[in-house]
């Protein structure tokens, strides 16, 4: 492996910590927020943040914005804050690191959905809008 490859596995590595960190952190924050635990893992959640500040600027800079906006917010004891901001976060790196390959269909989007019909049984037939 060469030294461009290398670095480019640590620096995912460091975003799907991030992401990680961001999707225990939100709940925690959620039921147990100012609790010693929750503490530490917004600590943590700091310094990786650091860690992945440089590429986060140039690849999700709105995620970066919403992490540190949250952890102001956490450091201010203002959790429902945080973790709304954390939740963004959370869900723009989702979306950054979706290793899903599959091609998508361009007129997929516009296919209508299929839905049960009000007042019949599953069994009997479909409404298609």
């Amino acid at each position: 492996m060469n030294t461009s490859e290398q670095k480019t596995g640590g620096e995912l590595r460091v975003l799907y910590q991030l992401h990680t960190e961001l999707t225990i952190l939100t709940p925690a924050l959620t039921v147990a927020p100012g609790t010693p635990e929750t503490a530490t893992m917004t600590a943590g959640l700091r310094e990786t943040t650091a860690a992945a500040a440089e590429l986060l600027a140039a690849a999700e800079p709105e995620a970066l914005d919403h992490i540190r906006r949250a952890l102001a917010y956490a450091a201010a004891h203002d959790f429902a804050a945080a973790c709304s901001d954390l939740a963004y976060a959370q869900h723009r790196l989702s979306v950054l690191l979706r290793r899903d390959d599959r091609p998508r269909r361009p007129d997929a989007a516009r296919e209508p959905t299929l839905r049960w019909r009000i007042g019949t049984s599953p069994s009997r037939e479909l409404d298609r809008p």
